[in-house]
């Protein structure tokens, strides 16, 4: 598509907000196919098959693809070396200058993490192999902007390849595809606007004055998420915080809950207390939605969880609530975030547009082709038998240790088209292994819940359910949502870092929302029997006052009566 047919496209339809219009035209571009916008049309159950596979984010004061994830085992990046003929040395320091510790040696020197203490980044010390110092690094920061899109266009490896003597288990394959992803040139769709921070300010409904948190907007989302995963059987990434902090993750799914039609009156008063609906003058009617995203996040459990059912275990999302502003088409024109989901919706979505070219090599001597042979054994299963599902002897939660963190933000969001997937966005963490990458003790982060024993909240079902429009109203509210931003915000770090998403307090937060919400529906239905009594009273009240009128009237029929039968006495 021409920068004319872009523009020309952009004005033949509403700003819902920044950029939203060229989003869209940038989706349709790319799918070859308009996107469907009205509402009943739209599916309301979506769940993208198969689903993207959970995978580490390759944290980098743990020395990247250089840790040994499983005890007993060389590191993914020590096999790669031996099996293809590398300089062993030369290729893990490589791989620490890229992505690793040696990527930091800016940060401040450490020889423990009480070196490290005085920060308030949630650094730790984070040590090389065979080295007594290090650099203090945040626990977060990795490549989860290369396993996402790794793990949406890649097939997941399930069982052990065994090449030139050495042996390949599935996550040391799920290491080195994600190292292709970060140092291969991938084009990439991204729409939306990453909120850098800066000025910004809640009006009394909550509602941020900054466009750029208030994307991306609802009415995209829905539209997005619809089209892409339901009409096209594709996913994206989301940054599925709106704040400065960048947390990628691979959606799996989108399920409508509820579709209340309302009037543009009955909006404006319900949510913000208004004879009149203030925020587009073109709305027709308005629906009020409650959805939930779902989406994969980390771990490093070994072997093929996709293919053995165990992704559910690392499936979570967020619900979110929403208006959409409908033309008088049922088009969807616009749209509002309300309640909680003010504050916490996503920030930006974006895909890779194809793998890497099959000759790629990149800068640290990981070739592309030799990883996808690998995988396309392990995938077939052509060289042992099965282990999917399996979690090695040496693996995460035998090494004694394990280690979660909260996140914070560490990269610039994505170019639009045609950019390189390793400049999408920061990276997330999770779960990881206790190894000589990093200073025995890690502080406080050792001490939080690691993120990959949380149940699934939630796993997208394929069914069909109706798309009719509910007619209940939504609970009464004018206050500003209760909710508060979902992590802390510990400014910005360079590019290519990133940061975990602490998924525990996430999910507490959501069952705080999900109590909320219900004491509001309660609420609302004890407000909606008081307006029935009071309807009850009024009718009752009517009946006496038209009793009472038909009394004085007949009073007044008698006198008349009487009056007339005098007169003609007279």
């Amino acid at each position: 598509m021409s920068g004319r047919e872009l523009d020309e496209k952009v004005e033949t339809k509403r700003q819902l907000e920044v950029n939203t219009n060229q989003d869209i035209a940038k989706l349709e571009a790319y799918f070859g196919a308009s996107m469907e916008m009205t509402l009943k049309n739209l599916p309301t159950v979506c769940v993208h098959t198969p689903s993207p596979w959970p995978g580490p984010y390759w944290p980098t004061f743990q020395d990247s693809i250089n840790v040994q994830w499983s005890k007993g085992e060389a590191s993914p990046a020590e096999k790669y070396a031996t099996a293809f003929g590398l300089d062993v040395t030369d290729f893990m320091n490589k791989v620490s200058a890229d992505n690793g510790v040696d990527s930091k040696r800016s940060h401040k020197k450490c020889s423990s993490d009480k070196d490290c203490s005085s920060l308030t980044d949630g650094s730790a010390c984070a040590i090389r192999a065979g080295k007594s110092s290090g650099y203090c690094i945040p626990t977060w920061f990795g490549i989860c902007h290369a396993w996402t899109p790794a793990s949406i266009m890649e097939t997941e490896p399930k069982c052990p390849v065994t090449h030139n003597g050495v042996t390949f288990h599935p996550m040391d394959l799920k290491a080195l595809i994600s190292d292709i992803y970060d140092g291969a040139s991938v084009p990439t769709v991204f729409t939306g606007t990453r909120f850098n921070g800066g000025a910004d300010s809640e009006d009394e409904y909550g509602r941020h004055s900054s466009e750029s948190y208030r994307d991306l907007n609802p009415a995209f989302l829905h539209i997005a998420a619809t089209n892409i995963i339901c009409k096209h059987n594709a996913t994206f990434v989301a940054d599925v915080t709106a704040g400065t902090e960048v947390w990628n993750q691979p959606v799996r799914g989108f399920k409508v809950y509820e579709q209340t039609a309302m009037s543009l009156e009955e909006a404006a008063q319900t949510f913000y207390g208004l004879e009149v609906y203030p925020w587009n003058a073109a709305a027709m009617s308005i629906v009020y939605v409650k959805v939930r995203m779902s989406w994969i996040y980390e771990t490093y459990k070994d072997g093929g969880l996709v293919s053995s059912g165990q992704v559910d275990q690392f499936t979570t999302g967020a619900y979110y609530y929403y208006l959409l502003e409908m033309d008088d088409n049922g088009a969807i024109i616009g749209g509002e975030w309300v309640y909680d989901s003010d504050e916490d919706h996503p920030d930006f979505l974006w895909f890779p547009k194809a793998k890497p070219a099959a000759n790629t090599v990149t800068k640290i001597g990981l070739s592309y082709a030799d990883v996808s042979m690998l995988l396309e054994k392990s995938v077939a299963c052509s060289d042992s038998a099965s282990t999917t599902g399996s979690t090695s002897a040496g693996s995460a939660e035998s090494s004694g240790s394990t280690l979660a963190s909260t996140s914070s933000s560490a990269s610039t969001g994505a170019s639009t088209s045609g950019s390189s997937v390793s400049s999408a966005s920061a990276s997330t963490g999770s779960v990881g292994p206790a190894t000589s990458s990093t200073a025995s003790g890690i502080g406080s982060a050792a001490t939080e819940t690691p993120a990959t024993q949380i149940p699934a909240t939630e796993t997208p079902v394929a069914t069909t359910t109706s798309s009719g429009i509910a007619t209940v109203v939504p609970a009464v509210t004018t206050a500003t949502p209760s909710g508060s931003q979902v992590g802390g915000n510990q400014g910005q770090h360079d590019s290519d870092d990133g940061h975990h998403h602490h998924h525990q307090q996430h999910e507490q937060q959501q069952q705080q929302h999900e109590q909320q919400q219900q004491q509001r529906e309660q609420q609302h239905e004890q407000q909606q029997q008081q307006h029935e009594q009071q309807q009850q009273q009024h009718e009752q009240q009517q009946q006496q006052r038209e009793q009472q009128h038909e009394q004085q009237q007949q009073q007044h029929e008698q006198q008349q009566h009487q009056r007339e039968q005098q007169h003609e006495q007279q």
